[in-house]
């Protein structure tokens, strides 16, 4: 008799003796079964609530068409990093070819899997540079939209974790151009350090990359000191809490108009460090237009720097008062997304600066 039919003969014998050999899964205690029953309640409720308010924002027709496409996982692709060997990327990805398709709505050389399959794990290539980076292709539209020239002078305000910085890394010269990438959380701003080490060859990086830890409400140390400001303001991200229960649970619509305030607060500061004439680009994963299009409004209308918005030449996305949104439901996946791009059109004759007492960190990434 094998190692195994002993186990099960002798798992059937004790089987026999307590119970017939029918395991029966312990009872639920009341108090579990009550505990349980509340979080469903819960659960149902903040979704009847998070549904209540999104069909006010999106209509009866369309909203459960983009709830359903956001209840599916995301769709990601692969942006090609131009640091990389070619020949070590071709090698790795040759079983993968025939599954893959250049996106064409992105200068950026990006793949997607045509059968929304797992890519292969990037990894490093003879010269110790990782290949690509796996994101949300319309995260690679945010450069499109700042439309980068090589020798300007960006920052990135809110930069982790750091798909939208290597975007714009692509497109810097190393010898004109730079990038300052802020962050304020520490943990955060680390990884973000390792993304770009891990990207970028240690004389591009030296040249062209620095990375900060600032608080970006209060980003008022350098005004007027770049041609483009990326802001990827800190949203709601919908998508995020309805693929994260206990998030989800959280989740109330005063959510969206504390982030809306916090991201005007960031906006301000972003469009005081841009120069006049210069362009800031404001981006969110969020579905709520109280983060998106009503705090471009706010800014215009009682913003004290003058700003006036630009528009997009996008090829996916529908139009918005303000900006550009990209929905899943309309583009096979990709999003949620906003964009709205604003120039800086003159100065603040009012603006005192504050005291921005809080601890700076610089260094070269």
């Amino acid at each position: 008799m094998s190692e195994v039919e002993e186990e099960k003969r002798k798992g059937g014998q004790r089987g026999n003796k307590k119970n017939g050999g029918d395991k029966k899964k312990p009872a639920m205690s009341k108090k579990k079964e009550k505990e349980l029953q509340r979080q469903t309640e819960k659960r149902n409720a903040v979704m009847a609530t998070f549904n209540k308010f999104y069909e006010e924002e999106w209509g009866a027709e369309r909203w459960p068409k983009l709830l359903e496409a956001l209840k599916k996982p995301v769709r990601h692709c692969m942006m090609m990093n131009k640091y990389a060997n070619v020949e070590d990327v071709k090698l790795k990805l040759k079983d993968s070819l025939s599954d893959l398709t250049m996106l064409d709505f992105v200068s950026i050389p990006c793949y997607a899997s045509k059968s929304h399959s797992r890519f292969p794990q990037p990894s490093k290539d003879r010269n110790n540079i990782t290949d690509y980076y796996i994101l949300d292709a319309g995260s690679v539209l945010a450069t499109e939209a700042l439309d980068i020239q090589p020798d300007d002078q960006i920052l990135d305000i809110c930069a982790a974790p750091g798909g939208k910085t290597l975007s714009v890394l692509q497109r810097l010269d190393k010898k004109y151009g730079r990038l300052t990438s802020n962050e304020i959380a520490s943990d955060r701003r680390r990884r973000l350090r390792q993304v770009i080490e891990s990207y970028i060859p240690p004389d591009v990086v030296e040249e062209s990359s620095t990375v900060v830890g600032k608080d970006g409400t209060r980003y008022y140390g350098e005004p007027e000191q770049y041609d483009k400001v990326l802001l990827d303001a800190p949203c709601s991200s919908e998508r995020h809490l309805l693929h994260d229960e206990k998030e989800f649970e959280l989740w109330s619509p005063k959510r969206s108009i504390v982030n809306a305030n916090r991201q005007l607060s960031i906006l301000k500061a972003a469009v005081h460090s841009v120069r006049v004439g210069g362009v800031v680009l404001y981006a969110t994963c969020s579905i709520s237009s109280l983060e998106n299009d009503k705090v471009i409004e706010k800014m215009i209308k009682k913003g004290k720097i003058p700003i006036e918005p630009v528009k997009m030449k996008l090829m996916i996305g529908e139009r918005t008062k303000y900006g550009v949104f990209i929905a899943p439901d309309k583009t096979d996946g990709w999003g949620p997304l906003y964009f709205s791009l604003v120039r800086r059109t003159g100065v603040d004759k009012e603006y005192v600066p504050e005291d921005d007492d809080d601890e700076e960190e610089e260094d070269d990434a």
